[in-house]
């Protein structure tokens, strides 16, 4: 993706665990808890993690000089054994030390074959750089992904345009060669090459209904979790607006041969919400093809340079966990929070076979929290009449709401009540998903992290994830209805303390 002169900083020490109450300084108060952040300034465009060793290596674009004016960006490094706790490591690709000028977005993968000559199991990054509008530079680590020496440029630009960016590598069993998708204006690029650095162009897979295309992936996935039928995904970042959407990650199911794409589903989109970008996969041996993991840059492109901010700018989102499985629909991609994340959430509320009703007092009255789930069941056919709702973040006139309306099987995400006003329409307008129960039922699991908000709908049948900007003395919940409403369970779960180092 292009890189604005803008971006994100140095890290050392514990990412993230988890944490209650205002343990923070004030520039830190509005800091997710659960959430990857920069330790200070500017983040954004997420890299394709790795797993080594036991290991997942997760890289991201940042700007330590963001607030003083400097540009430029470089991969931060971050580890983690379990997906929930992250260990910062130092700079892995640091800026400005070429002649072509500073990391961008790129992929990195395990040369377990030596292919391109650095050593067994060497760890190759190709990145794009802003040298000749944007080319293709090749880095390489042989302390498994720790840090990267400069090799050179492997891809000049034929075009000279400033849309030939993103490299996104992949090994091909079939065809035993490495290949790359470059996003290129209105398409996607493929290359195969045998050594990482020399490389042909094979196809390209072309979209106009998406605007600029960037941040392309390819991967492969078991449909319903069954080996003897497989599937390949080509995920593009795109403009949803064509379809009453903002940019996102778009996805196409089909075949890949190692040279060509053949997409035998339309366009559908991974996210409803407004602020999951540059969304990245990867695996590990013990996925065994049934799912992958997913992470995403947790912003906007459209209002990203002008959200509030004091001591760090942007986080990811959580990791995920995306199976491909057949609907009604169609193949589909769903996604759920990372198994274990919430296994860190004590739960503060359980109960179960209960009528809420809209004269009642709110079950949540003495409840007030900035990071907390909500895993719910709720009987939307015959059992619910009316609209009901949750109101996130509530109190002192503020409030973000989750709204469905079961005579339209709507559901409605309105953070409009948020204490900024951000003057975009991307941030304001509703979002709105038609939901259908099964068997009657609606599922939700609802994630709040302070200002970051994620909510996964009938099992990741559809996910929603947006910024919300709120003073922390809204801290309060309420569930609503103007009827009255069946929980046929509601668990309500918060953090644990952090433990930063």
């Amino acid at each position: 993706m292009k890189k604005i002169l803008l971006f994100g900083v140095a890290l050392v020490g514990l990412i993230f665990s988890f944490e209650s109450t205002g343990v923070y300084a004030e520039g830190e108060l509005h800091r997710p808890l659960y959430h990857i952040t920069p330790e200070v300034e500017w983040m954004n465009d997420i890299q394709r993690p790795l797993y080594i060793n036991g290991q997942h290596h997760l890289y991201f674009l940042y700007n330590k000089d963001y607030s003083s004016g400097g540009n430029g960006t470089e991969w931060a490094h971050a580890v983690s054994t379990d997906l929930v706790h992250w260990e910062r490591k130092p700079v892995a690709i640091e800026k400005y030390k070429t002649p072509y000028g500073d990391p961008w977005t790129g992929s990195t993968v395990i040369d377990v074959n030596n292919t391109a000559g650095f050593g067994n199991n060497a760890v190759i990054a190709l990145v794009t750089m802003p040298f000749e509008g944007q080319s293709t530079h090749l880095w390489y680590s042989t302390d498994g992904g720790n840090s990267f020496a400069y090799y050179g440029i492997v891809q000049h630009n034929p075009t000279g345009s400033a849309d030939f960016r993103d490299p996104k590598i992949i090994w091909h069993e079939q065809t035993q060669k490495w290949v790359m998708l470059l996003a290129e204006k209105d398409k996607v690029g493929f290359y195969t090459s045998s050594n990482l650095k020399d490389w042909e162009y094979a196809s390209s897979y072309v979209r106009q209904d998406i605007g600029l295309v960037e941040c392309p992936d390819l991967f492969q996935l078991n449909v319903d979790e069954n080996s003897s039928n497989k599937k390949w995904v080509l995920m593009i970042g795109g403009n949803g607006f064509n379809y009453g959407l903002t940019t996102g990650s778009s996805y196409f199911v089909g075949d890949f041969d190692g040279r060509e794409f053949y997409a035998e589903t339309p366009v559908e989109w991974l996210e409803r919400g407004a602020d999951s970008y540059t969304g990245t996969t990867w695996d590990t041996p013990y996925t065994n093809g049934n799912y992958r993991y997913f992470i995403s840059w947790m912003n906007n492109w459209n209002y990203a340079r002008i959200l509030p901010w004091d001591t760090f700018n942007g986080n990811t989102s959580i990791v995920r966990e995306i199976r491909l499985k057949t609907t009604p629909a169609g193949l589909k991609l769903v996604q759920k929070p990372v198994s274990n994340l919430q296994d860190n959430f004590p739960t503060i509320m359980d109960i179960s076979g209960t009528n809420i009703y809209s004269d009642q007092e709110n079950i949540f009255k003495d409840f007030h929290g900035l990071s907390y789930s909500i895993e719910a069941k709720i009987d939307v056919a015959d059992l619910t009449e009316g609209k009901f709702g949750f109101s996130l973040r509530d109190g002192d006139g503020q409030h973000t709401d989750i709204i469905y309306d079961k005579s339209i099987n709507e559901l409605v995400f309105d953070r409009q009540n948020s204490r900024i006003k951000i003057d975009v329409e991307e941030f304001n307008r509703q979002q709105k998903v038609i939901v259908n129960p099964i068997e009657g039922k609606m599922k939700l699991n609802i994630l709040v992290d302070r200002g970051a908000v994620e909510i996964f709908i009938n099992d990741g049948e559809y996910v929603l994830s947006n910024l919300i900007l709120n003073d922390m003395s809204s801290d309060g919940l309420r569930l609503w209805t103007d009827e009255h409403v069946f929980l046929e369970y509601l668990k309500l779960s918060v953090a644990n303390e952090s433990t930063i180092h």
